[in-house]
C-alpha cells in the first residue's frame, strides 16, 4: 500500500502525465510544474527506483512499466465518470476482475440512451440479426420473444442470462409464445437447439448482437443505457457476458420444449 500512497501524490502524478507527452530534463519539469529542481529531483528519484521512469540522454522518460501505470491511471479517471451508477453495487463490482473494471473506460465511446430508446435499437438489430445474440436482461415481452423465435428458425442462436426474479415470467412467456405459434415438431427442435438460458442475479442489463452492436445498463435502477458499435466496446461487453455466463446456473429449456411438444400432441 506504500507504493500506491506515494504514487498517488499529486507531484508524481503530474510528472507521469507530462512524461507521457515527451521526455524532459529536471529543469524543464521544474519550470513546467513551478517547483524547485530539488523537489522534482526527489520525486523523479522515487519514480526511477520504482521502474516507472528512466533517464536517457540527460532527459527522463516513462519506461514500459510507466506507460502501463499511466494508462491505468487514465482508465481510473475515466471510470470516475460512472461512479453514480456503481457506487451502490459493491458486491457486484467486487466480483469483477480488474481487466473488466479497467475496460469500463470504453463506455465513454458510447451514446447514452433511455431504456426505451435503447430497447428500440436492440429490437431493430434483433430483427436484422444473422448469427447470434448474447443477453443479460430482465425484459419480459411477448412480441420480442416471438421475433426471437422466428430468428431462431432462420439460424440465429441466443444465450440469455436471466435473474431468479424474472426466470419464471420469462420462461412462462416463452412457453406461451411457442404454444401460440403454429410450429412443427422440427421447428420446436430448432428452437430448443438455438436457445440457451442460464440464471444469475446481476444489476446490469447487456446485449450483444452479431458482434455489431453492444448495449449495457450498469445499474438497472438508473435509466441510462450505453450503446455503441465500437469494436473494443463490443469485445468488452462480450467478455463481461462470458464472465457472468460461466458463473450462472443452467435452465433446462429443452425439457420445457419437450413438455410443449407433448401439449401440442407431437409426442
Amino acid at each position: 500500500m506504500g507504493f500506491l500512497t506515494e504514487l498517488g501524490k499529486s507531484k508524481k502524478l503530474r510528472i507521469i502525465e507530462k512524461l507521457r507527452e515527451c521526455s524532459m530534463s529536471l529543469k524543464e519539469l521544474a519550470d513546467w510544474n513551478g517547483l524547485s529542481v530539488p523537489t522534482v529531483s526527489r520525486n523523479i528519484r522515487w519514480l526511477c527506483d520504482q521502474g516507472i521512469v528512466c533517464r536517457h540522454e540527460n532527459k527522463y522518460q516513462l519506461t514500459g512499466f510507466g506507460v502501463a501505470i499511466e494508462k491505468l491511471l487514465r482508465a481510473l479517471m475515466d471510470i470516475k465518470e460512472f461512479k453514480e451508477e456503481i457506487r451502490e453495487l459493491p458486491g457486484f463490482i467486487e466480483l469483477l476482475p480488474p481487466e473488466i473494471l479497467a475496460g469500463m473506460h470504453l463506455l465513454r465511446k458510447c451514446k447514452v440512451m433511455s431504456v426505451e430508446d435503447a430497447l428500440n435499437v436492440g429490437i431493430s438489430h434483433i430483427i436484422n440479426s444473422k448469427q447470434y445474440g448474447l443477453y443479460v436482461d430482465k425484459i419480459i415481452d411477448y412480441n420480442i420473444y416471438k421475433i426471437m423465435v422466428l430468428k431462431n428458425l432462420e439460424g440465429v442462436s441466443e444465450k440469455i442470462i436471466s435473474t431468479r426474479d424474472t426466470i419464471f415470467s420469462r420462461t412462462s412467456t416463452i412457453r406461451r409464445v411457442l404454444m401460440d405459434m403454429d410450429l412443427s415438431e422440427d421447428e420446436l427442435d430448432i428452437v430448443a437447439e438455438k436457445v440457451q438460458i442460464r440464471i444469475y442475479d446481476t444489476p446490469i442489463q447487456l446485449g450483444v448482437i452479431d458482434g455489431k452492436i453492444g448495449i449495457i445498463q450498469l445499474n438497472d435502477r438508473i435509466d441510462r443505457i450505453y450503446v455503441s458499435n465500437d469494436k473494443d466496446f463490443i469485445r468488452w461487453c462480450e467478455y463481461l457476458f462470458w464472465f457472468l455466463w460461466q458463473r450462472s446456473e443452467p435452465f433446462d429449456i429443452k425439457k420445457m420444449i419437450k413438455e410443449i411438444k407433448v401439449q401440442k400432441g407431437f409426442s
